[in-house]
């Protein structure tokens, strides 16, 4: 077999700049942009941005501070296209395969003459600062990013042939703030020492869907399932869409799901079931974290240099599909697995007050879709360490060498999350994968020579 794609881009832009005596400035921009990926009917898209910066302690007016080295606000608002999707989309396409030594036409994927870009509009407002002769400086911003026409994934039956198709079909918005520091914590002529700290906190949400695409409402909001998630109005996207484990059941040892108690079409109430057939899809949170950012250090002193950085995250949910499938039953279809050591504390006869149901061969509900195994996404990781000493010149321009350092460094050094081996760094979904390798942890060291 053999295959061919081809993917095409053309814009045009235009750019405009002011700089008022360095002390106000303005910027502008217009583009006009094609993609390959979509229908020549819906191919061109126009985005555009504005923006300016003004630094307050220039002006005449601005009470004088020693302290204040740089006071600076800003804003901007401009919007991006997004095109990134696989080729041909627009269109219905086939594939070519062998069938029982004959060739046969197969359909591929149901495409869709309608979608085109989707568009992030941007808007950005802050302060940029530098006090102190430099020992600390940073900056804090509020952003509002709307996103219109999103282009999503949105499955179908099996029934009609193919799995799902693209479309246009929605708005989101992101809004947040994010703030940085650079604090000089001492400076003399031998030792100088820093910290570095920066934070994001920002919210999720889905502001707009077709009317068209609300096919279902769940606990009020409406859109639509897609498998294990649920895209609705109000929500944030990629919300967890599973049943609610309801522990063991202590006679039996067997789980327990929630599901809804119906008069009609209205809920009544909750009750057990030990069938996940049974059980009912509930709203189960979203994998967005409440705060993400890193901090470090870095110091000098006489010739020697050491510097240390982290990255964290609090909060969100992530999907631990690697601990489920290692808490699934021996079924006889498999020839050998690894479980988890969390099995020894498994219901038994002698053990029935366990959370974790009965270990039992061919038990096919033990590890079920449900947040049984939505676990909290909060991590930190000793990203980077690195340790040097650089020689004084006296010594090396005795060799003709102007600069002479040795260093050690390691990358990936140590990470905690809630479950050894769980890495909620997978994906910004909420989705994580065993088979793939985390980061390795790498040492290196090194000799820089300057003549």
């Amino acid at each position: 077999n053999s295959s061919m794609s081809e993917y095409n881009n053309e814009g045009y832009f235009v750019r405009a700049q002011y700089d008022y005596m360095n002390r106000i400035f303005a910027s502008a921009s217009y583009r006009r942009d094609a993609s390959s990926r979509f229908h020549p009917d819906h191919r061109w898209g126009n985005f555009w941005s504005v923006g300016g910066g003004w630094i307050l302690n220039e002006e005449s007016w601005f009470p004088r501070a020693t302290w204040i080295d740089m006071l600076k606000v800003k804003a901007s608002i401009g919007s991006q296209g997004n095109d990134n999707i696989g080729n041909y989309l627009y269109t219905d396409t086939s594939y070519l395969s062998n069938n029982e030594g004959t060739p046969a036409l197969g359909f591929g994927v149901k495409g869709n003459k309608e979608i085109t870009w989707e568009t992030n509009t941007n808007m950005n407002a802050g302060v940029d600062f530098d006090f102190l002769r430099g020992r600390v400086s940073g900056s804090l911003e509020y952003f509002y990013r709307k996103t219109s026409d999103m282009l999503f994934w949105f499955t179908t039956p099996v029934s009609l042939g193919y799995s799902g198709y693209y479309d246009n079909i929605g708005d989101m918005r992101n809004s947040g703030i994010e703030f940085s520091t650079n604090i000089g914590i001492y400076r003399n002529e031998n030792i100088n020492l820093n910290f570095y700290f920066n934070l994001t906190h920002y919210t999720n949400k889905i502001t707009m869907l077709p009317q068209d695409k609300k096919s279902k409402t769940v606990e009020g909001y409406e859109g639509y399932a897609n498998g294990t998630r649920f895209v609705g109005e109000g929500l944030p996207l990629n919300t967890f869409y599973i049943a609610k484990y309801a522990g063991v059941d202590p006679e039996t040892g067997r789980s327990m799901w929630y599901k809804d108690i119906l008069e009609g079409d209205e809920v009544i109430g909750k009750e057990t079931t030990t069938d996940f057939s049974e059980a009912t899809q509930y709203l189960c949170g979203a994998p967005t974290p409440d705060l993400y950012g890193g901090f470090g250090t870095s110091i000098d002193f006489y010739g020697f240099d050491f510097s240390a950085s982290f990255t964290y995250s609090i909060g969100g949910l992530s999907y631990d599909s690697g601990y489920a499938g290692f808490m699934t039953s021996p079924t006889s279809r498999s020839v050998g697995a690894n479980f988890h050591k969390d099995v020894f504390k498994a219901w038994s006869p002698e053990n029935k007050n366990s959370d974790i149901p009965r270990f039992q061969f061919e038990d096919q509900y033990t590890a079920s879709d449900s947040d049984r195994f939505l676990t909290d996404a909060s991590y930190l990781n000793f990203q980077n360490a690195q340790v040097g000493y650089t020689f004084p010149e006296r010594m090396t321009q005795r060799i003709h060498i102007s600069r002479l350092r040795l260093y050690v460094a390691c990358d990936n050094i140590v990470y905690w999350s809630k479950r050894q081996g769980f890495d909620p760094r997978f994906s910004f979904s909420g989705t994580t994968n065993s088979a793939v390798n985390s980061p390795v942890r790498t040492i290196s060291g090194g000799i820089n020579l300057t003549f």
